[in-house]
Parts: C-alpha cells; structure tokens; sequence
C-alpha cells in the first residue's frame, strides 16, 4: 500500500500497529481513528477511507458484512492467500499500478507464508530464505501495540518492505539483531519442546507459557508430523494467546474452519488457522480444553 501511494506522490501519516483482545469487537464500531484512515489485513470498518482483508472473519456483525460492497478503495476475497497480493492486484486492476520486482516477489513469499503453503515444517522453522527469515521477526511481542516504540518498530519495517527487497531490509541493524535472537532461540526450544508439549488425540497442545522461549507452531507438524492440529498457548502483553491451526502437509481438505469456530470466543483467522485472548489463565484454558474437544470430535 505505502508503495502504491508513493508511486503516485502520496504518503502515509502514521502507522498504528493493532491485534485481537479479548473486547476488541465490542469496542471495533466505536474505535477513535484519525482521519482519513486505511486499514489492511485486519478487521472491516465502514469508515475506513482504504480497506482490504481476506480474513473469513472480517465482519463484526451481519449488517456491515450485507451492507459492504468492494470498489476501488475496499476488496474482500476469503479465497486470496494473503492480503498483500489481494491488494497488490486490486491495486493493479482500479488504478493501473505497476509493482516493482520487489513488491512482486514481496506478494509471493507472504501467499507462502500466510497461507503455510511450505515444503515442510523444517523449512517453515529453519528455511534460509530471507522472507521466511522475516516471518518470526513480524510475530513478535516487542511492546504493547498502544506504545510508540511498537509502532515506530513496525514503521521501520514496512518503510524498508515498501523500497526495497526482502533480503536487504533483514540487513536492518535492528532486523538482523532480531533474526539471530530467533536462530538461537529455535535451537533451544527445539531442545525443550517435548517437555511443554503433549498429544490429544488428533490435536498437540503446546504451553508455550512453561518457557520464556519462543515456540513456533509449526514445532509440533516438525515433532509430529502424524497429527491434524496444533493449539499453542503463549503470553501476548497482558493476554494468553492461544493459536489454533491443521497441519498443511496432512493430505486432506479442512473439515473444520478455525477461524469461524474461533470467533465463537471472540477470536477468529482464516479457515486453517486462527486465534483468540483472554486475560487469564484459567479462561484461556478452558477455551483450549473445549476447542481441543471440537476438534478431536469433528475434525
């Protein structure tokens, strides 16, 4: 998006890094956005100037998702593998933009990333490629999404993301830190990883609040690789993140859509894999148990 506006003049104020919590859509409708404002790859609001997203789970409520209608400036598609080549095309299609090579093969590593479309879990955990390199780094809880040193962390990126490629933005200072910290981090959860972890069923469970490591979920397709789902509990901030997912190298179709079973309690994501938070533990937990049960029942 920053790329599209560039190439025509235009710029972008200030980037505001958000995620789920526990209320979030009971406070989406009446959230304070400074305007005009664009939103991607997150939830729809009627008021957004710019918005794209592929997330099944977009709309908080029936009448916004029958009162939206894509045009030049809004595209939904459920079916796109990630929202950047939704938009990169979109943007294509309405406005005649031309992407660089970058931002091209930028498009192609997140459809791989977002959509887990790897050769293997060895490959997603410890590939060379500096997209998946990249991937972890985006995923961390560096400081809470309201703090300005969050913000400007993320800005660093997508500023880099937007002029040049891949593999020279991992070459940030600030990036190449984070990436060692993560090789070295995987070694070692590799190491821990049975002991926080067991299988239920179809279904492993890893408690990733048992260790300050890092675990990343495709571990358990990598310790497993006989099983359908993973479920992961991590701390996010002051939440409990638990991160639910079907094992892409299982050659069958989905039988359950994640994302839809998880915004039942307040969650959501695409139909392979998605998310929800509580504030405590003992919540958390019991959304684990009964989600764990669903699956072992249904899928």
């Amino acid at each position: 998006m920053l790329n599209f506006l560039n190439s025509r003049g235009d710029d972008i104020v200030s980037f505001t890094p958000v995620d789920y919590f526990p209320l979030l859509k009971k406070s989406w409708a009446g959230f304070k956005f400074k305007e005009p404002f664009i939103i991607v790859d997150f939830l729809y609001h009627p008021k957004a100037s710019w918005w794209f997203d592929h997330h099944r789970t977009s709309f908080i409520n029936n009448r916004w998702r029958k009162e939206f209608r894509s045009d030049e400036n809004h595209a939904f598609d459920p079916t796109a593998k990630s929202t950047c080549s939704l938009m990169a095309e979109h943007l294509r299609t309405e406005f005649g933009y031309s992407p660089p090579k970058f931002i091209v093969d930028l498009a192609k590593w997140a459809d791989i990333i977002d959509s887990a479309s790897y050769k293997s879990a060895k490959e997603a955990i410890w590939g060379k490629q500096p997209a998946i390199k990249l991937a972890p780094v985006l995923d961390l809880d560096v400081v809470d999404c309201k703090s300005k040193t969050s913000a400007k962390y993320f800005e660093t990126i997508i500023k880099s993301l937007a002029s040049e490629s891949v593999s020279r933005t991992i070459q940030t200072p600030i990036i190449r830190r984070e990436i060692k910290k993560i090789e070295k981090n995987n070694q070692e959860a590799r190491r821990i990883f049975k002991r926080i972890s067991f299988v239920s069923g179809k279904v492993v469970f890893i408690d990733g609040t048992r260790t300050k490591k890092q675990i990343s979920h495709y571990m358990g397709y990598y310790f497993y690789p006989e099983i359908d789902y993973s479920a992961i509990l991590e701390t996010r901030g002051a939440y409990y993140h638990l991160s639910v997912g079907r094992n892409p190298w299982k050659e069958r179709p989905p039988t359950v859509d994640i994302g839809r079973l998880l915004s039942r309690y307040g969650g959501g994501g695409h139909k392979t894999v998605g998310g929800v938070e509580r504030k405590l533990k003992s919540e958390i937990l019991k959304v684990a148990g009964e989600v764990i049960e669903y699956l072992n029942e249904n899928g």
